[in-house]
């Protein structure tokens, strides 16, 4: 259902889902929809905003210049995956976790996300950390 609901894009159908079932079955359907759809950065990439709260109800989907959407979809037509090299994260946030992959983007990629966002680095663990509290956002 998951995969239907990000196809038509519906966050709040989304939010059904992750409401009702515990952490580790979101992690789940998290990275199912990743792999689902990884051949598809329009999707991807909205998903990504949705995460981050980018986008929260039907009407967000008319804005066409939402800010981590985009910036996703670049990354993933770049040739990074979401969940794996990077992290949408809530309050719009986007969280690089391969920076050697990062680094080998082109100039041009790594210029747009360092001109429009504040780039910090992190450990490893504190990207552990943060994926966790990821999905307790996802929790009830």
């Amino acid at each position: 259902m998951a995969k239907t609901y990000c196809r038509q894009r519906s966050p709040e159908l989304l939010d059904r889902i992750f409401d009702s079932l515990p952490v580790e079955v979101n992690r789940q359907i998290m990275q199912g929809i990743a792999v689902a759809f990884q051949h598809d950065a329009d999707i991807l990439g909205w998903f990504c905003g949705y995460v981050a709260g980018e986008i929260n109800c039907r009407e967000d989907n008319q804005s066409r210049h939402q800010p981590i959407t985009e910036l996703s979809k670049t990354l993933i037509r770049a040739g990074m995956e979401p969940f794996t090299d990077f992290l949408p994260y809530p309050v719009c946030r986007l969280v690089i976790l391969n920076p050697e992959k990062f680094g080998l983007l082109p100039d041009k990629v790594k210029a747009v996300l360092q001109k429009g966002f504040v780039v910090n680095e992190r450990t490893s663990e504190q990207a552990n950390q943060i994926n966790d509290a990821l999905l307790q956002e996802f929790v009830v």
